[in-house]
């Protein structure tokens, strides 16, 4: 299993702080530990224990060496990460990574605000956000925001530690924490480090897994268009493809529409990629298709998408989408609206839904469609509606997603269940929904 946070920390080539001495008790750990690591062979079941080991000691040495601690915990999870890739499920290796990013949390929260600032001005440092860090307004909360993504990957790699489940509500608040909290969404810092990181490759490595939610997600659109049809063509005024990402689903959507197609997300390389796309080039088209349009294109080609904007999917409004490409005055614009929403493998970094439908309903017309995909889970499988599952993405069950749809005012039009793609050899379970906001239609089964 390949832990989310590694996507973050494999960004940097090297883990340890600049400050760090031959003197540091916590170095000196971390090297005693990769020793007996490259000392047992890759068979034997205690390969692992030198992790846990070097978790056991380097937690009595928070209040003395914090700062050191941390960065003993980082490169120690660095090189179990880096054993991870390619390889099979390993149970007892994830509970001892799932004890390191414990203990990382641990010393993340022990800071004090001069400490945390010290550590998020380090060139070498692993805390998302930082870039943003003001020297002159000492703070924790970084800190404990990274504290906080740390314990979710700790969760998500054993469920059973009980540690964690305390810290979290030590963060959380009891209430928060008990009532799914820590489950909730991806900090969007992470989900935009995280895409940002392999935009480059992002097509090739879904082609390479048999991605089809994109062609799933503009027949369901189409689909949508079909209802009570009188036999004229009929298309969208407006679509907003709700994570965007490179460009996959867009290649389906703008035959469907006939005003604005807008792309929202929260990662720039991938809005780079995208915004190079155009009815003839790129966003999925195989090269074959590719050459052969252009031969054909006489005139200038045209963009795929007429707006792509960075913004985290929460923080959309009409004034920051629709709106920036036809600006009318506020008494004339906050009255457009958007006709059809997709969101194709996104809400895997969202726990609980029912404010990004809201989000999503306050930017559209009445009786616009809703179009998305997520990962299947069961009510017994995940009892709040929502699960982090090993691979770090969230699963959702239908129950969920209705009931949270509904809550914003949408009806369920059609469901299906999918195969997103292959993980390992195996099918991934998920699906795929239609919702109409405010819809008097029918639910029909696919």
């Amino acid at each position: 299993m390949l832990s989310w946070f590694f996507f973050v920390l494999s960004c940097f080539s090297t883990c340890s702080l600049a400050s760090r001495t031959a003197n540091d008790p916590a170095e000196i750990l971390f090297h005693e530990a990769v020793a007996a690591f490259q000392r047992i062979a890759p068979t034997d079941q205690n390969r692992w224990k030198p992790w846990y080991d070097i978790t056991q000691s380097l937690l009595p040495l928070i209040g003395e060496y914090p700062l050191e601690v941390v960065g003993a915990f980082e490169e120690s999870i660095l090189v179990i990460e880096r054993e991870t890739i390619g390889q099979a499920d390993d149970g007892k290796r994830d509970l001892v990574l799932g004890g390191l990013y414990y203990g990382y949390a641990k010393v993340l929260t022990s800071l004090n605000s001069d400490q945390c600032i010290q550590l998020a001005l380090s060139p070498h440092n692993l805390l998302i956000g930082s870039e943003t860090t003001d020297k002159k307004s000492p703070s924790t909360k970084l800190c404990v925001e990274n504290a906080e993504n740390s314990l979710r990957n700790a969760a998500s790699l054993d469920a059973t530690n009980q540690d964690v489940d305390d810290l979290l509500k030590v963060i959380l608040g009891e209430s928060e924490a008990s009532s799914g909290g820590v489950h909730k969404r991806k900090p969007k810092e992470f989900v935009a480090e995280l895409f940002d990181s392999f935009a480059e490759s992002f097509d090739e490595k879904l082609a390479n897994l048999g991605y089809k939610v994109p062609e799933l997600v503009g027949y369901s659109a189409q689909e949508f268009l079909r209802q009570d049809d009188n036999g004229e063509s009929k298309f969208y005024g407006s679509a907003l493809d709700a994570g965007c990402g490179t460009g996959l689903t867009g290649r389906y959507l703008r035959p469907l529409v006939e005003g604005p197609l807008l792309g929202v997300d929260a990662s720039q390389k991938m809005l780079d990629i995208a915004s190079n796309c155009t009815i003839s080039h790129g966003c999925g088209l195989r090269e074959e298709e590719d050459s052969g349009k252009k031969n054909l294109n006489t005139n200038e080609d045209k963009r795929l998408y007429d707006g792509l904007f960075a913004l985290d999917l929460e923080d959309m409004t009409i004034e920051n989408t629709l709106g920036v490409l036809n600006p009318l005055p506020p008494e004339v614009g906050n009255k457009q609206k958007i006709d059809l929403i997709t969101a194709a493998d996104v809400l895997v970094y969202f726990g609980k839904l029912n404010s990004l439908f809201q989000t999503f309903a306050k930017i559209s017309s009445v009786g616009a469609a809703l179009v998305f995909s997520c990962e299947r889970a069961s009510n017994e499988e995940a009892p709040l509606g929502w699960r982090l599952l090993p691979s770090g993405r969230f699963a959702h069950t239908k129950s969920h997603a209705v009931e949270a749809a509904e809550s914003a005012g949408y009806k369920l039009v059609a469901y299906k269940e999918i195969v997103p793609r292959m993980e390992k050899g195996e099918e991934v379970k998920g699906h795929l929904f239609t919702f109409s906001l405010r819809h008097t239609g029918t639910t029909d089964e696919l």
